[in-house]
């Protein structure tokens, strides 16, 4: 038997259109601080995950404030308010899972947000799924392109490489690895 403190509500039950849900941002490249200077001007509640770095020039080092998760700035907002979100300079829209604006759960922003007070050393990290395609960056197979074909722990992929129609597997780490995006047909 589970007590009540034990259940996390996703979300509330109550109706998106006219009760603010976290939802996330694509904006132009290098264009999240702006936007969110933007949408906060216009009274919104914006999170822009942002991390430390030391940048070097020649004549001197600082560090300076990137974000954390490049091209993306969350909004809470009801679904009511879109409409003015979606008019701020710098906003390329909503991102969607099949067609409709995708909430993301208050706990994994607010997770994020104490990640973030506790200065731990963020990386962001591919997000890799089986059957995607991959080109190893570094080692032997530097060059080499592959589909994921499992993931056995976070520390090593399988990748099946495709050579003369025949396949093979190949035990890959992670981080020598970099996803391939497919070019859109249309352009």
């Amino acid at each position: 038997m589970s007590n009540k403190k034990d259940v996390i509500e996703i979300f509330p039950d109550n109706d998106p259109k006219t009760n603010p849900r976290w939802y996330a941002l694509y904006t132009k490249p290098r264009a999240e601080k702006k936007v969110k200077g933007r949408l906060k001007s216009k009274g919104f509640n914006v999170f822009l995950p942002l991390k430390e770095v030391e940048r070097k020039w020649s004549d001197r080092t600082k560090l300076v404030e990137i974000p954390l998760i490049r091209s993306y700035v969350f909004v809470n907002i009801p679904l009511i308010d879109s409409l003015p979100v979606l008019q701020t300079s710098g906003v390329v829209g909503f991102v969607r899972f099949k067609g409709e604006y995708a909430p993301i759960p208050d706990y994994q922003i607010e997770t994020l947000r104490r990640t973030l007070e506790t200065k731990a050393n963020l990386e962001p990290v591919d997000y890799f799924q089986k059957g995607q395609l991959v080109k190893v960056t570094q080692g032997p197979l530097e060059g080499a392109i592959g589909r994921i074909k499992m993931i056995k722990n976070r520390s090593k992929l399988i990748i099946s490489l495709d050579a003369l129609q025949s396949s093979y597997s190949v035990n890959v780490n992670p981080e020598h690895v970099q996803a391939i995006k497919k070019k859109n047909p249309n352009q």
